[in-house]
């Protein structure tokens, strides 16, 4: 259960974005205070029609940030759900090594190896740092993979189709194994399409603009309505609209080292901590009889297979 969030924590700390907005804020605290000293004389009375420009300013501005938030949001959201496909399966592949595979304590190691480093080599890879030495228990590999998250899948292909000759693991339990080493290439895939697809260049540049001509012209219809009090109002209108803009341009690539960023290091420690407590708890493998089957573990690939399904 979540804990219950404090009054406090809704005023303090401000969001992460903030510290960035504080000199815009500020510049644009000096441009009114300077439009109300000097330009109030310069176009005298606003013309008729400038509250409702500004109103048409406003709502144009409301559905380019609501779509600029929504897509961001939308990417924050399909890393999250990726990453919990990455648990699933990795639990899904360590119950199979515990409980299916009629292998030895060498090859359960093994398989935790590649299991738990999955998810720290797609979280280098995610951030841009790629070695294989980076990944727990292949820090003397010498291979130099490109494609890290690829080639330690490839090991477990190799796993899998290695008990299987060996008559460790039937064909039901191989493919139920596949399917789970499959999920986890195609979540890395996924991860990728979000890390490296850009939002258009286009609608960045036009709600951009929007945003500086809402900061350059709303002070001089604030400065005639509310006399000084349009500092006050164009600062807390910038916070917002421009506040936004910045957390959107966070969480769009939400595999990094912001604040607002995905805990990946802790994902990982969660996925190393649970496939060590599973295979902890292996089934001693039996010494005789045929590989391991449906009737043999009590029905269990049927089960496992839906689950990776």
């Amino acid at each position: 259960m979540r804990a219950k969030v404090k009054l406090r924590s809704w005023i303090w700390p401000p969001p992460p974005a903030a510290r960035r907005l504080w000199v815009t804020i500020l510049l644009a605290s000096v441009y009114s205070l300077a439009v109300y000293a000097f330009g109030r004389g310069v176009l005298g009375e606003l013309p008729p029609w400038s509250s409702e420009f500004g109103l048409v300013n406003g709502i144009v501005l409301g559905v380019l940030v609501g779509i600029r938030t929504r897509a961001a949001f939308d990417r924050w959201f399909d890393g999250q759900k990726l990453w919990t496909e990455v648990s699933v399966h990795s639990r899904n592949l360590a119950l199979k090594v515990a409980h299916l595979i009629r292998c030895d304590a060498a090859d359960r190691h093994r398989a935790a190896t590649l299991i738990e480093g999955f998810a720290v080599a797609l979280m280098n890879r995610l951030r841009g740092d790629n070695p294989l030495a980076a990944v727990p228990g292949f820090e003397t590999d010498a291979a130099t993979p490109k494609h890290v998250p690829a080639f330690l899948v490839g090991q477990l292909h190799s796993l899998g189709a290695r008990w299987f000759s060996e008559g460790k693991l039937d064909l039901p339990g191989l493919w139920a194994w596949e399917a789970n080493v499959r999920a986890l290439m195609d979540a890395a895939g996924h991860c990728e399409r979000v890390a490296q697809t850009p939002v258009p260049a286009s609608f960045h540049a036009l709600l951009r603009h929007g945003l500086m001509l809402s900061l350059v012209l709303a002070p001089w219809h604030l400065i005639h309505a509310l006399g000084l009090w349009a500092l006050p109002v164009q600062a807390i209108i910038i916070y917002f609209l421009f506040g936004i803009e910045l957390t959107a341009e966070e969480i769009e690539n939400p595999f990094g080292n912001d604040a607002d960023d995905l805990p990946l290091q802790t994902y990982c420690d969660t996925v190393g901590r649970d496939v060590a407590e599973i295979l902890a708890s292996a089934d001693t493998p039996p010494t005789q009889g045929a590989p391991a089957s449906s009737a043999a573990v009590g029905g269990a690939v049927p089960t496992v297979t839906d689950t990776a399904d």
